[in-house]
């Protein structure tokens, strides 16, 4: 792994101590935002007073060791990389379905349910890769930058339920996310590294001089202690039948977009980066299973990974794991710290906007850098287009969307679930007819090198090819046929891919190359006969990942492989 430009703290670098401290406060107070669904859950249930901070507690605590979960690097749990926790939409609407039919217990004991889903699904994630190509992570990434900007705007305004523009949200809202910005962009070292955290700071100060922040009114008749270990009295597990689907849906949204932001932070640590380590995938949504079952024993919504904390750490350049760690022991030690509870549940909505608002862009061309990456043709233009038009259509139509069948709500009123869905059926069609193995002949007279580039190059959009390897391809083939020259009359040219390799066969009539494992010396070059031919025979063994030569008869094969 190539350590990645503009990264001050990669991965397995632990910064200083202060950094390490005030990095893991700034995504603290980002992932608390994300406190507004357990939150919305718990007032639509009643709870009330000493329930309502306890749940907000209780939350902290699972999001704290759910991020423990994502972050540690073992054989089988853990992703290896910062990647934190948080609440997720995507378990809002079958909560809110459980809370109908079961009240409060259904929600804990198949939220357990769907934590067993995703582990049990983590194992053979690598056999459905062919399912889930980089460009479909991607557009899994798009669709969450996406998704954020469009939640983070309706904050920033004060719009919720039909209501009308607050007049003072976007001053607040413009305020904070000016100063993230001018921070972000025109200044450097910790004034840049802590710009989030500086704006959200900036917010609260604003809100609390329009008025809007008001931490007085969550505090309890009888004040706040110091410490205080949260109740769990009010918690039971309830399982139904009924209520399996829309979990079942929501786990493997989940696993989707775990993969997506675990893929996203391999790519921000690797300059080289160049396809998806399914290990770290495996693991990270073994952890992210880990992290769901937890929540429901502690008494809250399922978790997932959080693409705004990713899209901080491409913003700051810290991506130590340390952080995660510190992340996840923070929020454990604020879960029993009432004062916390409140501070967090009276976040002003236009500070929440302004924060997933900037973070946003960062996710969101993240997405689009990883689509981009590939040479996509019609069949990976059309997947690509279709499913994030039905993403942006779940979004701005969503109260229509959810008037769909309770089993389908989750598929069709969550944009993220949607997009994804719609992307790896659309790839299953798609492959339909796209043949793995073409062929060539280069007759003699032709331009052999025009005549390869172009068969090459066709092949390698509609295969979606890395556009770096048909470069290395093109100029593979380009050597050989330059160094066989004309005597070797009609070649055929054979190319097969399968998504992890690119494998050419070249028959030509003559002997077979030379492809010596040194570089021959200037002496040998002069002195031999084939001199020439011996220096092309090297070259042609650094170009590609493997080259092998052979006679057959009167003819010559020639064997070039590149990694994918």
């Amino acid at each position: 792994m190539t350590r990645s430009a503009g990264l001050l703290y990669a991965s397995e670098e632990t910064p200083p101590l202060a950094v390490l401290i005030i990095s893991a406060i700034q995504h603290i107070a980002v992932i608390a935002i994300t406190l507004i669904y357990p939150l919305i859950i718990a007032r639509e249930a009643g709870l009330t007073g000493a329930q309502f901070l306890d749940t907000v507690s209780l939350s902290m605590l699972a999001i704290g060791l759910a991020t423990v979960f994502l972050c540690m690097r073992s054989r089988f749990v853990g992703c290896g990389y910062l990647c934190p926790a948080s609440f997720t939409a995507i378990f809002l609407g079958p909560s809110q379905y459980a809370l109908q039919l079961g009240g409060l217990g259904l929600i804990f004991g198949m939220t357990i349910v769907a934590g067993f889903v995703q582990v049990a699904i983590a194992p053979v994630l690598n056999r459905l890769r062919a399912l889930l190509p980089p460009e479909i992570a991607g557009l899994v990434i798009a669709i969450v930058g996406l998704s954020l900007a469009s939640v983070g705007l309706r904050y920033s305004l004060g719009i919720s339920n039909g209501s009308e523009i607050q007049p003072v949200f976007p001053v607040i809202a413009g305020l904070s996310l000016a100063t993230m910005v001018a921070l972000n962009v025109w200044t450097s070292g910790y004034a840049k590294m802590f710009c989030a955290l500086i704006g959200v700071v900036v917010g609260y100060a604003a809100s609390a001089a329009f008025g809007v922040l008001n931490l007085s009114a969550l505090v309890p008749e009888q004040g706040l202690s110091l410490w205080h270990l949260p109740d769990i009295g009010h918690i039971e597990y309830k399982f139904d039948a009924l209520a399996l689907a829309p979990f079942v849906v929501a786990a493997i949204g989940s696993t989707l977009r775990t993969m997506g932001d675990v893929t996203n932070v391999q790519r921000l640590n690797d300059k080289d980066w160049v396809r998806p380590d399914f290990r770290s995938i495996s693991g990270g949504v073994t952890g992210n299973g880990l992290g769901s079952i937890v929540c429901g024993l502690m008494g809250c919504l399922g978790s997932n990974t959080y693409s705004s904390s990713i899209g901080l750490s491409a913003a700051t350049g810290v991506t130590s794991r340390s952080v995660g760690y510190a992340i996840g022991v923070g929020f454990i030690l604020l879960a029993f710290v009432p004062a916390a509870a409140v501070v967090f549940a009276a976040m002003p909505p236009p500070v929440m906007g302004a924060a997933l608002f900037f973070t946003s862009a960062f996710v969101f061309v993240t997405g689009l850098q990883m689509i981009t990456a590939r040479m996509l043709d019609a069949r990976k233009t059309l997947v690509i287009g279709f499913s994030f038009a039905m993403a942006v259509m779940a979004d701005i139509y969503r109260d229509l969307f959810m008037t769909a069948p309770i089993a389908l709500q989750p598929i069709l009123g969550n944009p993220l679930v949607l997009g994804t869905v719609c992307a790896i059926a659309l790839n299953l069609i798609m492959r339909i007819g796209v043949r793995k193995r073409v062929n060539i002949t280069i007759e003699p007279g032709q331009d052999g090198r025009a005549v390869a580039e172009q068969f090459l190059t066709e092949q390698g959009t509609r295969w979606a090819a890395r556009r770096d390897v048909v470069n290395r391809v093109v100029f593979g083939v380009a050597q050989v046929l330059e160094v066989i020259g004309p005597t070797a009359g009609r070649v055929e040219i054979e190319a097969n891919f399968d998504e992890f390799s690119l494998n050419l066969r070249l028959r030509y009539t003559g002997a077979a190359l030379l492809i010596p494992e040194t570089r021959p010396t200037p002496r040998e070059i002069v002195a031999s006969e084939d001199g020439e031919q011996r220096l092309a025979g090297y070259l042609l063994r650094r170009s590609a990942d493997r080259i092998s030569s052979r006679a057959v008869g009167e003819r010559a094969e020639v064997d070039l492989h590149y990694e994918h």
